[in-house]
């Protein structure tokens, strides 16, 4: 495929001599099965400056499939490749590059019977070089300016030791406002905790003039992925005195584990005396 590389220059006018405070964020499981900004368990960003925003990797290059770059008025944005810093204070703490393995785009997804076609939803997978680990990669992009917006964006099946961030994908990117394991959709302040559902809160919404688009990164310990059910979803919470509505849909999970050879031998041989004991079963 042929490929597109373009300097963020709008993204990216921020000095590089300026105080960041970000990386991927890892998720915990609370206390007592519960999760509150208390006990470390929901992580609040309550900063609208990036170079506050605990959760913000900056951008410094991508490289994007060509058609999917940065300039699309429809936020419809593909990076083969994202070089990134994640920052603490003035400390550089890491630079690394995420590296596209795979994605894929849902398109005319409803909200509800009543707001069909509400969302476009793109799901990427890629590693990323500090550490060779798998990176969920998510953007939902509301672009109807209908009143209804996404408070809650989730993916299930990530995989174990999670951690979250985002980056700029576009100028219509927003961030995260708060991440947890959870798939509870309210805005109640303790919430269940849930180890195969990472909630961000964000609020993507056209008719609040509010950026309708977003990039969430979901790292974990994933040794690879396959397609399945119900790994992205999206919730209305009422925010405004909307109905509350939202779904999931299919997109990328984690394969957690790989069997050691010792464990096919095992299997082989159970199924070995299994397949004896029914031979003996029949002769019998």
């Amino acid at each position: 495929m042929k490929l597109k590389s373009i300097a963020l220059a709008t993204l990216l006018a921020v000095s590089a001599s300026s105080a960041y405070a970000g990386n991927f964020v890892t998720l915990t499981s609370g206390v007592g099965g519960q999760l509150t900004a208390a006990n470390g368990g929901l992580v609040t960003n309550i900063y609208t400056n990036v170079n506050r925003d605990p959760f913000y990797i900056e951008t410094t290059s991508a490289t994007f499939l060509a058609g999917y770059g940065p300039n699309n008025a429809t936020g419809d944005v593909v990076a083969s490749s994202i070089n990134y810093r994640a920052f603490n204070g003035a400390t550089n703490i890491s630079t690394g590059t995420l590296t596209l393995l795979d994605w894929r785009v849902t398109t005319g997804v409803d909200l509800s019977a009543s707001s069909p076609d509400q969302f476009d939803v793109y799901d990427f997978v890629f590693r990323d070089s500090v550490d060779n680990r798998l990176v969920f990669g998510s953007r939902f992009l509301n672009r109807e300016d209908n009143g209804e917006e996404a408070n809650y964006v989730f993916r299930q099946g990530a995989g174990s030791n999670v951690s979250v961030a985002w980056t700029y994908a576009t100028d219509n990117d927003l961030r995260v406002y708060q991440a947890g394991l959870t798939h509870d959709t309210t805005f109640n302040a303790s919430v269940a905790y849930d180890a195969n559902s990472v909630r961000i809160k964000s609020d993507l919404s056209v008719t609040e003039g509010n950026p309708w688009s977003g990039l969430y990164l979901v790292k974990s310990d994933a040794v690879s992925y396959v397609l399945g059910a119900n790994a992205l979803g999206f919730f209305q919470a009422g925010e405004e005195g909307q109905t509350p509505a939202g779904a999931f849909i299919s997109g990328y999970v984690a394969v957690t584990a790989v069997p050691e050879p010792e464990s096919y031998a095992m299997m082989l041989a159970g199924l070995g005396v299994m397949g004896a004991v029914a031979r003996r079963r029949r002769q019998g």
